[in-house]
């Protein structure tokens, strides 16, 4: 569809039961796809590791540029968001709208230099979702994001996020799941921790009050909204990391750690941000059982047509240590 001879953008297959999306490069439509990959060569090399890919979901899965054997593996997902738990004027009954239907991406090749390094300008959009295919999407806003991706090193790869979202009807967050800062979620991590052996992750760490906290999983803290005592994140830098510390949590091995900093948010939010994990007991090695987000207080209801914005920036790295935090 797209290679340049540094970078390769495919189509590629993907049994979900979302809608596939339009996909466009430089203005000139691909067709449809569930699932869009971007590829990046190692210089010096004839080897495109993957360094992103997008599901019509709404999921984004992002690693470094390094081809090491074994290959690295993705791990988790950012969900993109916001995601909204409560009712509306068409659902009474409390839903979690939790992820988009993807209708469009549209790729600008344009920054690329002519040895073909460089970003790449991403822009996709999701109109309020209409389809039965999945009772999980987010059927009350319009929203859509442009995404910088920077040209993939080996140690890590950096995608800038920014998000604006339109609600479609007036919304009321669940104000239980509000008092437990889980019920407005500006972006989302999902992913996997079974045990010590079984995971794709195995800490959240964040800043706060310019001091470092760590919350390592354990199999015991399962089934509860994490940190049991949650604290805002640092108002100068918001910032949290879900990490991998080892590089042999199976079956996947050695998957990236992120790094997630906010940015700025508009619209209805306001207040300071709280990151919340939870995870469930699911011994399946195959789906994810651990959930991550950035949560920010609005108002008790929200009318039709308020909008805002949400921007951050996304690191996966190979070396979570690499990732430092600044102590008081």
């Amino acid at each position: 569809m797209f290679n340049n001879g540094m970078w390769v953008i495919k189509k590629l297959r993907a049994l979900i039961p979302e809608d596939p999306f339009e996909v466009l490069i430089n203005g000139k439509s691909m067709g449809m796809s569930r699932l869009l990959s971007f590829a990046k060569r190692v210089p010096n090399t004839n080897r495109f590791p993957q360094v992103l890919v997008i599901y019509s979901s709404g999921y984004l899965r992002l690693k470094a540029g390094a081809d090491p054997t074994p290959p690295l593996a993705f791990g988790q997902s950012l969900v993109l968001g916001p995601a909204i738990s409560g009712t509306s004027t068409s659902f009474r009954k409390r839903t979690l709208f939790f992820h988009p239907q993807l209708q469009r991406v549209t790729i600008d090749t344009s920054q690329l230099s002519p040895n073909g390094t460089g970003r790449l300008l991403i822009q996709i959009t999701s109109s309020r979702s209409s389809s039965s295919n999945s009772a999980t999407t987010n059927q009350i806003m319009n929203l859509s994001w442009a995404l910088i991706l920077e040209d993939p090193c080996d140690l890590a790869t950096t995608l800038h996020v920014a998000g604006t979202f339109e609600l479609t009807e007036d919304v009321i967050p669940d104000p239980a799941q509000t008092e437990k800062f889980e019920s407005v979620r500006l972006l989302q991590i999902s992913t996997m921790y079974i045990d010590n052996v079984r995971h794709d992750v195995n800490a959240l760490r964040f800043l706060t009050g310019r001091n470092v906290m760590t919350l390592w999983y354990d199999p015991a803290l399962a089934n509860l909204l994490l940190p049991v005592s949650p604290s805002s994140l640092d108002l100068a830098m918001p910032m949290f990391d879900s990490i991998h510390t080892d590089d042999v949590g199976q079956p996947n091995g050695n998957t990236p750690s992120y790094r997630i900093r906010i940015n700025s948010t508009t619209g209805p939010m306001t207040g300071p941000i709280v990151v919340r994990a939870f995870f469930n007991s699911s011994p399946n090695l195959h789906n994810d059982n651990l959930g991550l987000w950035a949560f920010q207080r609005t108002p008790a209801s929200i009318k039709k047509g308020t909008t805002g914005d949400i921007n951050y920036t996304v690191i996966a790295t190979i070396n979570p240590h690499s990732l430092s935090l600044p102590h008081s």
